[in-house]
């Protein structure tokens, strides 16, 4: 294999692309042949993994074993996370109708207090009236001057800054 045919497996085995093919064809290049200098650190790394395979001694039958294993803790959570989300469900159903009727019982039976008249007679409910109407005429008169201040404030900066771009622009 020419070394540029080899760079372009590399490539592929580092970005998982590779077919199981490649990967033997690299692994016999890297352990059976000559290697250029530029590659030596891919050698090495292949004599690595090659070192850690052979050493992996892995007994038979555990992936199954494995398998079983995970599948009986995922029947044996199941059902008790299910439970306890179902009974927690249920108290809480239980809970929110309990506070449903005790709202209603409690604005059903609480006595309304009785609306009672501030003023003894009509004209003093007029004066209290026309205090109240000269209050909010005077707090929203201030807050037209403010508002009115403002405007002209905002003109002039509009103003200002029209100004400034024309002579940006010039």
């Amino acid at each position: 294999m020419n070394i540029d045919k080899i760079n372009e497996l590399l490539e592929r085995y580092y970005n998982a692309q590779t077919t199981e093919a490649e990967e033997e064809k690299l692994k016999r290049f890297f352990l059976e042949g000559q290697v250029p200098p530029q590659l030596a650190n891919e050698k090495e790394m292949f004599l690595q993994l090659q070192s850690s395979t052979d050493d992996a001694n892995v007994p038979e039958g555990l992936e199954e074993r494995l398998s079983k294993a995970i599948d009986r803790w995922d029947s044996d959570e199941k059902p008790r996370r299910n439970k306890r989300i179902l009974h927690l469900q249920w108290l809480g159903s239980i809970a929110a109708s309990l506070l449903i009727m005790l709202s209603f019982g409690w604005y059903l039976y609480n006595p309304t207090p009785a609306r009672t008249d501030t003023c003894a007679t009509p004209e003093e409910a007029y004066m209290e009236a026309q205090k109240a109407l000269a209050h909010f005429s005077m707090a929203l008169n201030k807050g037209m001057k403010q508002m009115e201040t403002a405007q002209r404030t905002t003109e002039s900066i509009e103003k200002n800054i029209l100004k400034q771009l024309n002579k940006i622009n010039e």
